[in-house]
């Protein structure tokens, strides 16, 4: 099809890098941003902001099984595959594959593991455990090298993350490569916004703006940002890094604790995030993944919502997938 990127069998020099003019397969959706349960903190931005973890799984890719097509031209396979696969799985598929390809099966790239309320509410549960460690016993300047950390170790494996973003996405090869310079750079930033006096931890002090009989400012304010616990992250599939970076990002430098669910049609761009973070330092629970197609993203959605333990939410996405 025109405007796409796929493999011809399994040679990685046929992965195709279209024209800007070309189009895409799958079109374009209006996103936008629900921030849900923010605090009054005055740079709640990210010292209250989202909430970030880490799956409990001894392997982070312990998500999926990848088809030889995938992985034949991947440097580093372990970032999506595991040795025993899941009992329940949905297929992800190259939207870019040709009709032949769909015809003979290898327009499957891989086996997704599929998670239902249930695996969201453990997810939730498994965060808020790991969270006063995180919170409490940690320093700004250690959270800002993990996070540093991380982002290195997404540039270290950039063109196996665009080669997966592509064949999973349909965005040309090229348009990936570059996504990944962007995600990274919302990890590069929050890593130095943690720091700041006035993130989680910090504050400020600003005069009254009640007046004494003589005009004075009648005493002071302090202001004091703190993380507000475990949130719910929703992502969509155009992105599929950079959009979760710049949720990821900010929550894991005010100390928070998250679950994330990733589009079902990206799910392993995620996955292989979320490998990355788990080797950059973040501890288990911190940084949670619940994978979902479409027909649990309904419940898992709604766990999130409901589920007391979550004191944030922050979804993008069309106005559908919000529906």
């Amino acid at each position: 099809r025109s405007g796409l990127c796929w493999l011809d069998g399994m040679d990685i020099k046929s992965l195709r890098e279209p024209s800007r003019s070309s189009s895409y397969h799958r079109t374009s959706v209006k996103l936008s941003t629900i921030m849900m349960l923010s605090t009054s903190a005055r740079h709640s931005r990210f010292a209250a902001t989202t909430t970030i973890m880490v799956a409990s799984f001894s392997n982070a890719a312990a998500f999926s099984t990848a088809t030889s097509r995938l992985t034949s031209i991947l440097n580093d396979p372990s970032l999506i595959t595991c040795d025993s696969p899941p009992s329940q799985t949905f297929d992800v598929i190259d939207p870019g594959a040709s009709a032949a390809q769909f015809k003979d099966g290898t327009a499957l790239i891989a086996h997704v593991r599929r998670m239902g309320r249930d695996d969201a509410k453990d997810a939730i549960n498994r965060a808020h455990i790991a969270l006063p460690d995180w919170r409490d016993k940690t320093t700004a300047a250690y959270r800002s090298g993990i996070l540093t950390k991380w982002s290195s170790l997404i540039k270290e494996s950039a063109e196996d993350i665009a080669k997966i973003m592509t064949l999973e996405s349909g965005k040309p090869l090229a348009e990936s490569r570059g996504e990944v310079g962007y995600g990274t750079s919302f990890l590069d930033y929050y890593a130095a916004e943690a720091i700041r006096p006035n993130n989680s931890g910090g504050g400020f002090i600003s005069p009254s703006p009640f007046a004494t009989p003589d005009g004075a400012p009648r005493g002071k304010m302090m202001a004091i940002n703190e993380a507000v616990g475990v949130c719910g992250l929703i992502t969509p599939w155009n992105f599929p890094i950079a959009m979760i970076t710049r949720k990821v990002g900010p929550a894991l430098a005010a100390g928070c604790a998250c679950v994330l669910k990733p589009s079902e049609l990206t799910p392993l761009t995620a996955i292989a995030l979320e490998t990355l973070a788990k080797r950059a330092g973040v501890p288990e629970g911190v940084f949670e993944l619940v994978t979902a197609d479409r027909e649990l993203t309904r419940e898992v959605g709604d766990e999130m919502c409901v589920n007391s333990i979550i004191k944030k939410i922050s979804f993008t996405g069309s106005t559908p997938v919000g529906k």
